[in-house]
């Protein structure tokens, strides 16, 4: 082989190399392209599977008595002596306020307190398996309440004390239960016990009104009631706080990729037990402090729609994105909602889902 022939074999097998590992290059930028849609696809229908356990139970234990002084009654609660609710709250749920002090509801939407103008969610139900009917207090003798009968009350099972006509309602704990054909009772104690709390009537003032009632609401080694902050933090992480303290202390996460997190109240106004408007938790008369302030407007609550937006992470590419993303369009101008986005938000990948929640506890009251 000639000098010549060696350069012209040499230049073309360079190029034959430089458009393979352009192939190559352009391969794998789309693989990891593909894997990011992946991850953030994973991200969202995670996080609407969580949100729909949370939201969908909500209630459960206590919604059928929400006329007997359940709904909108203020919680007080405590554990080894420490204050829950109110409750003092941390990033990401630091710009909270009403939802801070929650009072007993299946579910509350503080509007655009989360991380980029996100809503916050309050979600409250018993345990499914072991919440029960609320339960009528016969008599009270310090901190024995007595009933007609104490079927599926155990030891160390968390429950609900209030009143019609009482504006406080207590977390309170079973210390020992007792049945015999003279008397049913428990008696209250350990260390989700709250005798009293500064401003507020004591749990056996409140016990001892007529007629007075407890709800069931599970136990705490199993079990769990539910009593959550739902919301988006820093970093586009779904996070979710346990306000009673019952796994965790702090605000836990349950997915990242999640930039904002949307929702609707689904309302009942015509008492027909169907869906009749949506609205929104800013609009007048249904912010938090309204609806926490009217045990109607949380009877009237059959369903939430929420709207999660998932951004892709890893590989940036400029303006792929549009400059705005549009949630809750199907429902016309009066609920769209238009989300702004940076020039470096831009080069991430967003994807919007939607989903309907029944609240089904409150769907399955009388009318």
């Amino acid at each position: 082989m000639t000098l010549v022939e060696l350069m012209v074999a040499m230049t073309v097998g360079l190029f034959l190399t430089l458009g393979m590992t352009a192939v190559i290059v352009q391969s794998l930028r789309q693989q990891s392209i593909s894997t990011s849609i992946n991850t953030r696809d994973q991200a969202v229908v995670t996080a609407l599977s969580q949100l729909d356990n949370y939201v969908r139970s909500a209630g459960s234990g206590f919604s059928n008595g929400w006329k007997l002084g359940f709904f909108c009654c203020q919680l007080r609660a405590a554990n080894a002596d420490k204050s829950l609710l109110p409750a003092t709250l941390t990033a990401p749920f630091s710009s909270v306020t009403s939802l801070a002090a929650p009072v007993m509801a299946p579910l509350v939407i503080e509007a655009g307190v989360g991380a980029n103008g996100s809503d916050v969610l309050f979600v409250m139900g018993g345990n499914g398996a072991f919440s029960n009917v609320p339960r009528y207090v016969s008599k009270v003798s310090g901190d024995t309440l007595s009933f007609e009968n104490v079927i599926g009350l155990k030891s160390k099972d968390l429950l609900i004390v209030a009143a019609e006509e009482k504006r406080d309602c207590y977390l309170s704990q079973i210390d020992s239960v007792s049945s015999s054909a003279a008397e049913n009772s428990i008696t209250l104690g350990g260390p989700y016990f709250l005798s009293s709390q500064d401003g507020a009537e004591s749990v056996a003032s409140i016990a001892a009104a007529t007629p007075a009632f407890i709800a069931p609401l599970g136990g705490v080694s199993a079990a769990y009631p539910t009593m959550s902050l739902l919301g988006v933090g820093s970093g586009d992480v779904l996070f979710r706080y346990d306000l009673l303290n019952l796994k965790s202390q702090t605000p836990q996460p349950i997915t990242d990729g999640v930039s904002h997190l949307l929702a609707l109240y689904g309302v009942d106004t015509d008492a027909d037990g169907k869906v009749d408007s949506w609205v929104s938790p800013a609009a007048s008369g249904w912010t938090a402090s309204e609806v926490m302030a009217s045990a109607l407007k949380i009877r009237q609550i059959l369903a939430v729609r929420l709207a999660v937006v998932a951004r892709s992470h890893g590989v940036n590419q400029a303006n792929v994105s549009p400059g705005k993303i549009t949630v809750f369009n199907s429902l016309g101008n009066d609920f769209k909602r238009e989300l702004s986005l940076s020039s470096e938000q831009r080069s991430q990948r967003y994807r919007v889902m939607e989903i309907v929640i029944p609240l089904r506890n409150n769907l399955q009251i009388e009318s």
